[in-house]
């Protein structure tokens, strides 16, 4: 079986499925150095390691990769990929344009766009039918209600679904075959229920992009649970609600730009992004947001400036920066999850 490397939740894998090959996420620690010389020291960690990736033959086993151009950082990305690729085995570069309103055009755009993306991925793995993918967009929308089962659970007062439990079902999400995650799944979905946690343990919400290993692992080392990660590796990334169309390219367009919104997105979705939020705190009853945001990322950076003054007065807010494989201050973190016990206690 063939391998297609992704990097961002906005690419539809759905197509990389039908087509035969088996799609591979690319991790935060896939690049054995940060490729400073080729794209600079601007550019966010996760870029610029997954450069370093590209040159020292982490990807040597794909036949391809499909680089969306969620942000500039990523078009770097593509652009030193084409400067060095007589260095980078994988054969295939796809550059997928992701618009960042949403509105009938775009919808419309991005579709043809998906088509082009086809027409890539079957010169270097295997003919897309449209009965496969029809198939292929059932088996990844059965995924996304797993998911959505998962994250209700996580909404019980005692819940005993964790947030590394979670974490973990992601990252195999990103190399293994679509049908054994959702065998993993339901078994994982029939091990937990009317099972309970640590009713007492402060609630935790994590904004974020790519996620940092070391934060959930920290919050709930400390007597934590993440009930929510509003991340590239968390909620985002199986979201977007299945509309039936006549054309499936328009239909999967229409899952992806409605599902969670990333910071990068504009207009109506950056407010929807911000509501969105809110509405999480309150129905996963929250008890203290933690906003994690990569060095140089100016789209994080940016939700902040518009989120910082809509937290509720009520819910007690920490923000860190960092690397993407360096490890968090983990005092901060600590000194956060004390506070808020002590605050649980003082409002029982």
């Amino acid at each position: 079986m063939k391998k297609i490397g992704w990097f961002c939740t906005y690419t539809p894998l759905e197509i990389l499925h039908a087509a035969g090959a088996l799609p591979v996420g690319i991790k935060s620690d896939s690049g054995a150095e940060h490729e400073d010389v080729v794209l600079g020291d601007s550019i966010c960690s996760y870029v610029r390691s997954s450069m370093g990736g590209a040159l020292t033959g982490a990807y040597d086993a794909l036949s391809g990769v499909v680089i969306a151009h969620s942000c500039e950082c990523m078009r770097r990305l593509a652009d030193g990929w084409l400067y060095r690729q007589d260095e980078i085995k994988p054969a295939m570069l796809h550059l997928l344009d992701v618009p960042k309103v949403v509105t009938n055009a775009s919808v419309t755009f991005f579709a043809g766009g998906l088509r082009r993306m086809k027409e890539d991925v079957e010169a270097h793995a295997g003919p897309v039918t449209e009965e496969a993918l029809r198939a292929s967009m059932a088996l990844f929308n059965k995924t996304r209600d797993l998911f959505r089962t998962v994250d209700a659970m996580r909404k019980e007062e005692a819940t005993a679904v964790t947030g590394r439990e979670v974490e973990a079902l992601i990252t195999a999400s990103w190399d293994m075959p679509r049908e054994e995650l959702n065998d993993r799944l339901e078994a994982f979905i029939a091990e937990k229920k009317g099972q309970t946690g640590d009713k007492d343990a402060p609630r935790i919400m994590v904004i974020g992009g790519p996620g940092n290993g070391s934060l959930i692992k920290t919050i709930e080392a400390t007597g934590g649970v993440s009930v929510v990660e509003h991340m590239c590796t968390g909620l985002r990334a199986f979201t977007g609600e299945a509309v039936p169309h006549e054309d499936p390219y328009r239909e999967l367009a229409s899952i992806y730009l409605s599902g969670t919104p990333c910071p990068r997105m504009l207009g109506d979705k950056s407010r929807e992004a911000i509501d969105e939020i809110q509405s999480l705190i309150k129905e996963y009853r929250v008890d203290g947001v933690l906003y994690y945001s990569m060095k140089f990322c100016a789209n994080m950076q940016m939700q902040w400036a518009l989120l910082k003054n809509d937290i509720p007065v009520d819910v007690p807010m920490k923000v860190l920066e960092g690397d993407i494989s360096s490890e968090i201050n983990e005092r901060e973190v600590q000194s956060f999850i004390k506070r808020l016990k002590k605050r649980r206690k003082r409002n029982r």
